[in-house]
């Protein structure tokens, strides 16, 4: 709602008043006594006291309202009409708030996997490959091989640092009206969210992107060169069913217009589970905004995996540092975070790829 439409200007409030008054004033014309009729004038006045809202002090709100009954009481009494203006004099409202402008959404990070801990390395155990496929043997059989099949190894992840700074002028911290410490957390985890969400799509040089070439293991050809068609999704979710896990295709917003466009029959349903569920064949479609647009022969076009094989171990939590600089009127805050990230077992990911 919009509170500055209830606000009446001083040039309103005034015609309001004469209006009233003339009104008053025909209505009560006719009455012999002069006495009564000035009596009926200033009741009319006390009635139409106006309400002068004004941003500043109390001081100022008394002072314009007194002075509106002023002059409409010289109205009254003397047929003088006069004029009052703020002539700049009016208070600066200044929200004690920011606006932000709008960024890229980073909600997939909730759904991977985060390890915490102070130490300089987090090891994950895993489970390489299952025991081999049992097979029936003969009674009383001998000398049966051993099965060298099941083997444990370990997912290393090093965290890094990452720094993120922002300058604050001398006159910001004393003179602006919204506190700029307050909205450092938010700045800052917003920033350090991006790197993690980059870092995990498209790779930074130390954390693992999930779309870059070998990344995950497990390949997906494309039909034909060309974007990404109904029938290279239909047959990738079909390899993703096969598997017991439980996968979700990342890819571009890009690709997935692509797909509605496309005209033909034989679509529809696949285009009405897409619109509504926001699946293709039961797998769950994530739109990611970082999800490259490319389809050059091996580029990757898709990605189908359960999100909680990725992980990001984060060695220390965000903190945020005033710095001061000699020679500089102002502070730099600095806020720095040690992490990495990368997939927990590449063979558990799947890519489709253009050819």
């Amino acid at each position: 709602m919009d509170e500055t439409k209830d606000v009446k200007t001083p040039e309103i409030m005034l015609r309001e008043i004469e209006t009233n008054v003339e009104k008053r004033v025909e209505e009560k014309i006719e009455s012999s006594l002069v006495e009564k009729i000035d009596a009926k004038f200033r009741a009319a006045i006390a009635d139409l006291k106006p309400k002068v809202e004004v941003i500043g002090p109390a001081s100022e709100k008394r002072a314009i309202a007194e002075k509106m009954v002023q002059i409409g009481n010289e109205y009254l009494n003397n047929g003088v009409k006069r004029a009052l203006t703020l002539s700049g004099a009016g208070a600066y409202n200044v929200l004690k708030t920011f606006e932000e402008v709008v960024t890229d959404r980073h909600d997939i990070l909730t759904k991977i996997r985060f390890e915490y801990g102070a130490g300089a390395q987090t090891n994950i155990p895993v489970i390489s490959a299952r025991p081999a496929r049992p097979a029936k043997r003969a009674e009383g059989a001998t000398g049966i091989a051993s099965d060298n099949t099941a083997a444990q190894g370990v997912t290393m992840i090093t965290p890094y640092a990452y720094l993120s700074e922002i300058f604050v002028s001398a006159e910001n911290l004393v003179q602006g009206a919204a506190s700029i410490e307050n909205e450092l957390p938010l700045l800052f985890g917003t920033a350090f969210a991006d790197a993690q969400h980059y870092g995990m799509i498209v790779g930074d040089g130390t954390m693992i992107g999930i779309f870059a070439n070998a990344a995950l293991t497990t390949d997906v050809n494309c039909d034909a060169a060309g974007k990404p068609t109904w029938k290279d999704f239909f047959n990738f979710a079909g390899s993703l069913k096969k598997k017991a896990f439980n996968p979700t295709i990342i890819t571009s917003s890009a690709f997935i217009a692509n797909l509605l466009l496309s005209t033909g029959a034989s679509f529809e349903g696949l285009k009405m589970e897409l619109m509504t569920k926001g699946s293709i064949r039961g797998v769950p479609v994530w739109e990611d905004p970082l999800a490259p647009e490319t389809f050059v022969k091996d580029d990757v076009v898709a990605v189908g995996m359960d999100l909680k094989n990725y992980v990001i171990a984060v060695a220390r939590e965000m903190q945020i540092e005033p710095i001061r600089t000699p020679g500089t009127a102002g502070v730099y805050f600095q806020a720095t975070s040690f992490f990495n990230g990368k997939p927990i077992i590449a063979a558990n990911g799947y890519q489709l790829k253009a050819v």
